[in-house]
């Protein structure tokens, strides 16, 4: 199985989705544009009928969702009505950067209905022709600009979890500790770091108990996987597990196997 991340599968790992698979994204790919092509779409009518009630509505429902991560109503609507039909997994709860994104959404969806409540239909039109534009290359990529502004934020910040420098992943090396590869068996099969083993993420933390006496350092193809690895088996009570990102990053410091 190719386990490689596509484009709109990095996007949902940036909106917040670090702790799935990549098999659980496909799975979420369908249902997660649900919700921003309803409220989307309720913005739209608003847009075109000038109705400045509709649009605070809309406003509500983003703003409702950045408080309550599982209780967004287009979620709720989507998890007992509309995906039964289709057998599709359940909406998880929303997080951190995309119910951020809810609540600029409902900002501006409230000004939107402010600025047509004043009479000023032109800047009202301007905001909803920005906002529009944004939650249709969410709805058709999944990529959000307001979660790619956050991580470069958090990274300038010193704040967004980055994997262990070149010297300090050597430096573990000669401590004894093991790298796991944690990409497809595909991918592994093609090149692979030295003395690597691999674990394919999708199915590393069972392996957990195993790990658990060891130092383990994981890696992938970007970076986004070896995150994914990190979260699960620190979750499943791996103590010494670190992530050391992208095997590209990491080759021309330490030896290549095929």
């Amino acid at each position: 199985m190719n386990n490689e991340m596509s484009f709109q599968q990095r996007s949902l790992f940036q909106q917040g989705y670090q702790s799935y698979t990549t098999e659980e994204l496909k799975q979420l790919e369908w249902g997660l544009r649900f919700t921003p092509s309803a409220c989307t779409s309720l913005t739209i009518l608003a847009l075109i009928m000038q109705w400045p009630l509709l649009a605070f509505v809309v406003s509500g429902l983003g703003i409702w969702a950045f408080f309550f991560p599982a209780a967004h109503p287009m979620d709720l609507l989507y998890n007992q009505l509309i995906r039964k039909p289709f057998g599709a997994v359940a909406l998880p709860p929303n997080p951190l950067q995309r119910r951020m994104a809810c609540l600029s959404a409902g900002i501006l969806n409230f000004v939107i209905g402010l600025l047509f409540l004043a009479s000023m239909s032109n800047a009202a039109y301007a905001v909803g022709l920005m906002l529009v534009t944004l939650q249709l290359i969410v709805i058709t990529s999944h990529f959000c600009v307001l979660s790619w502004v956050y991580e470069g934020i958090m990274r300038l910040l010193g704040r967004w979890e980055v994997p262990l420098s070149v010297e300090e992943t050597k430096n573990l090396l000669q401590k004894g500790a093991q790298i796991i590869d944690v990409r497809s068996e595909l991918e592994f099969s093609k090149g692979h770091l030295e003395n690597a083993i691999n674990i394919p993420v999708d199915t590393i933390e069972n392996q957990a108990s195993e790990l658990s006496d060891k130092t383990i350092l994981v890696c992938c193809a970007s970076g986004m996987r070896s995150q994914i690895a990190h979260h699960k088996l620190s979750q499943a009570g791996v103590q010494n597990v670190y992530d050391i990102g992208s095997i590209n990053a990491l080759k021309t410091n330490i030896p290549m196997s095929n």
